[in-house]
Formats: C-alpha cells, structure tokens, sequence
C-alpha cells in the first residue's frame, strides 16, 4: 500500500486503539479514533474521524473502503464516514496479536516503493557518516542494504549512539521510516529505536579484507 490509494480493502487485526474526545470548529462534540493495525504483511497506525465500536483491540475487522495518507510522515490507513468495518467473529486462522506485534524485517526497495514503514527491522551497511555545517554535533548518516539507501536517525533519547556508529559497519536497526519532503520529492530516513551493531559480521569482512591484502 502506498500514500494517496484508495478503495482500500483488508482483513486485519487491531493490535492498539484509543479514544480521543474533541470539539469541531462547529463546536460539536465527537470522538476520534487512532491506533495500530496489522495484517499479514505490514503493520500501519490507522486514523478514523468516527466512532467505531468495532474497533477494540485483538479484535478481527474487515475494512472495506478505506484510503492511505500520509500522517507525520507514516503511511496510516484512514477510515472515512463511507468506510465500511465489520467484526469477523468465525475462525479464519488469522495470525495472533502476540506474532503480529513483532516487527517485520524489510527490504529499503520494499519500503521506498511504499513511501515508509511503520516499526519495521532494516539490516544492511553504513555507507556514509557526515556532520553536515550548522547541525552542531549531530551525524548524517546513509543505510544502504543493497536495494536501496535511506537516512537513518536515532530517537531523541537514543541520540548518544550515534558516536558509536562510524563507516562501513554492518547494522541491524529497527524503527519506523518517516517521508519528509526535500527538493520537491519525499526523502525517506528511518528513525530508530534499535540499532545492533552485528560485531561479528563487521570482524570477519575487516579480517578477510586484511588476509586479501597479504596474499
């Protein structure tokens, strides 16, 4: 799915959701909806400007009708006044909340052909470390996993790992991918919650590139 479709049709199930009360500029009262919802293939947060009972959490919904938009920066499945939801109450084998919730590992072609991700698991090598002027001590650093390359962020209260990072690491990161727009396009840059340096894996290249070297 992909920022503007429409006519969004899916089984999925609701994995969080919370009720919000506000006042329209009308100055009527309602309740608005937000939360997260997956199904086989991708987890995304929802937004519906109406109350719908049968959106509880672990519960099983068909959504028919719904449109994809962009919101801060994440792909979120909108459900309008015309979107149709229904509870499915028979077993239809449908993944459990407790394997839905993980995250799922993507590919950054994957991701850029959808225009972001929500807390999904990247792997891939550090192709660029910059400290661009005016940004003081922060690193602009570039993720590439062989299909693609996006800028990768640490969240705010993980900032001070990024002084761990440096050229050519191979990197394990999992967070959500936000669009901003630059230059009249969408740059895409993961902002990470977890990033697992693979030691491992970064020793044993950095060894055979020495062995290359000497013989």
């Amino acid at each position: 799915m992909k920022h503007g479709e429409s006519g969004i049709n899916s089984v999925c199930r609701v994995l969080e959701v919370s009720r919000k009360g506000i006042k329209t500029k009308e100055g009527r009262e309602k309740v608005v909806l937000s939360g997260i919802v997956a199904d086989y293939t991708v987890k995304l947060p929802f937004f519906s400007w109406e109350e719908r009972e049968e959106l509880m959490k672990d519960k099983i919904v068909q959504i028919e009708n719904a449109y994809l938009k962009l919101w801060n920066g994440l792909p979120t499945l909108h459900i309008a006044k015309n979107t149709s939801v229904s509870v499915i109450e028979t077993y239809i084998g449908f993944p459990s909340w407790t394997v839905l919730m993980k995250p799922k590992k993507r590919t950054i072609e994957e991701i850029l052909n959808c225009e972001g991700a929500f807390d999904v698991i990247l792997e891939g090598d550090i192709v660029s470390v910059s400290q661009p002027r005016g940004e003081g001590n922060r690193k602009r650093i570039v993720l590439d996993d062989g299909t693609g390359a996006l800028f990768l962020e640490f969240e705010e209260q993980k900032k001070e790992q990024e002084a761990d990072i440096s050229f050519g690491m191979p990197v394990r990161a999992r967070g959500n991918v936000v669009a901003e727009e630059s230059k009249n396009s969408l740059a895409l840059k993961l902002i990470a919650k977890k990033v697992k340096i693979t030691r491992e894996a970064f020793m044993i290249r950095e060894m055979k590139n020495f062995l290359s070297r000497y013989t």
